[in-house]
């Protein structure tokens, strides 16, 4: 892998395991809410029906607990368990002085005939009969006006609507929201944090073994290039001595081969180096594809195949020329070499507001069922059988992908019709 390509997977780890715990935070944050929302909504209305019970007052009632049950669990943790999920009512005997309530009768006329607001002091005799009267008028067993939550009796002699100020449940649910939020917050602030600290820390000997990779491939690819100079000087001149014959003709190919392998294996280490920003210049897009069509259009007559140009003047991108001059020989290169025989390449170049197309197409009939996306695998070849007959190594069209995606661009390719394309789309800097 390259120091690239292993910067691009550290930033998916991070954005994968940032969305990972805040997924876990969200979810736990918003069980516990909605948990405690239940317990509370069951807590209201068992009160209210509590209250309905006792025809709308208890204040003069004396209060346990409804289930009949008085003991306390004798474990800390069960006794922190009935807590956390209680939903009965408070046994104790402030429970009918500290609940804030009040109570409506209706005749069966709908008429008002009492109004109970002993409970409580925010709420007057009149305003509790308009309370009263739209939650008579909405007609549903449970409901809720204001902070004020209700619960309607229908009875023989007339309804009873009893309300029940919640306030305080609201502000509690209101704080443990706010509680949530910020410890979801800071903690996802932190988790980032130190998930960045670590995957810094975590990536360092994959850099350096990718960095002594890379410098270990030009070194070697030096080392063998004197070795290889010999052996084809040797076998040049055994062929003037002793005449050509198949085996030192194969040495000599076999050798070429060799020497154009370990050309692109330093130009793929070298094509891996960041690029220096002060290397990049106004570059005339459009004249170095022009220019670098002419350099192959003899060799594609040669093959006897049509080189066709198709190019919008004027494109400027701020690029290394250099670069962007291999891209295009690597491109038409791999067009020349693979088009059917006597066909037709085409070299596009076009602009549409800041984006810039480049498409490269060749004649392809046997191109159906292929999976494009695999030509961009360093050593990767079609042909399973590896004939070395149509030259190269799999390596051009990766150097090519590496090169577009220095500029933040795409490259892909697809096949239609008996055509393939390779597709670069660039920005305009």
């Amino acid at each position: 892998m390259t120091k690239s390509s292993i910067n691009k997977l550290r930033r998916r780890f991070i954005l994968m395991s940032f969305i990972a715990f805040l997924s876990v935070m969200l979810l736990m944050g918003g069980m516990i809410f909605l948990i405690n929302y239940q317990v509370s909504d069951t807590q209201i209305k068992n009160t209210l029906d509590y209250i309905v019970e006792n025809n709308g007052d208890i204040s003069e009632k004396d209060h346990f607990r409804r289930d009949g049950d008085d003991s306390a669990p004798e474990d800390s943790f069960s006794k922190m368990w009935t807590e956390m999920f209680n939903t009965g009512l408070d046994s104790s005997p402030e429970f009918r002085f500290a609940t804030r309530y009040f109570s409506v009768f209706f005749s069966e006329s709908g008429e008002v005939e009492n109004v109970i607001t002993s409970n409580i002091a925010a709420v007057s005799s009149d305003q509790a009969k308009k309370y009263g009267m739209k939650a008579f008028k909405d007609n549903q067993r449970y409901g809720r006006v204001d902070q004020y939550y209700y619960q309607l009796d229908s009875r023989e002699d007339g309804t009873l609507v009893v309300f029940l100020d919640c306030s305080s449940h609201e502000k509690v649910s209101h704080r443990l929201f706010s509680i949530i939020v910020g410890l979801i917050c800071i903690g996802a602030l932190g988790m980032f944090i130190i998930v960045i600290f670590l995957s810094k820390r975590m990536i360092m000997p994959e850099i350096r073994s990718a960095e002594r990779q890379k410098q270990f491939i030009t070194n070697a690819g030096h080392e063998l290039k004197t070795p290889l100079s010999v052996i084809k000087a040797n076998t040049e001149l055994d062929i003037m001595i002793n005449g050509e014959n198949e085996w030192n003709a194969s040495t000599l190919r076999q050798t070429e081969h060799m020497t154009s392998m370990i050309h692109d294996l330093i130009m793929i280490a070298r094509s891996d180096e960041a690029e220096k920003e002060e290397d990049l210049t106004d570059t005339d897009i459009s004249q170095t594809v022009k220019d670098a069509v002419k350099n192959f259009e003899s060799r594609a007559f040669q093959v006897e195949k049509t080189l066709e140009m198709k190019v919008t003047d004027g494109i400027i991108m701020k690029a290394d020329q250099s670069k962007i001059s291999q891209l295009v020989s690597l491109l038409i290169d791999n067009a020349i070499k693979y088009c059917d025989e006597k066909g037709r390449i085409t070299v596009e170049l076009s602009s549409k507001g800041k984006n810039i197309r480049f498409v490269v197409s060749n004649d392809y009939k046997d191109g159906a069922g292929l999976d494009c996306s695999k030509f961009f695998e360093r050593f990767y070849r079609a042909d399973e059988s590896h004939n070395n007959s149509k030259g190269g190594y799999g390596i051009g069209l990766s150097i090519a992908e590496t090169i577009v995606r220095k500029y933040r661009g795409t490259i892909k390719a697809n096949w239609n019709g008996g055509i393939i394309h390779f597709i670069c789309t660039f920005k305009s800097l």
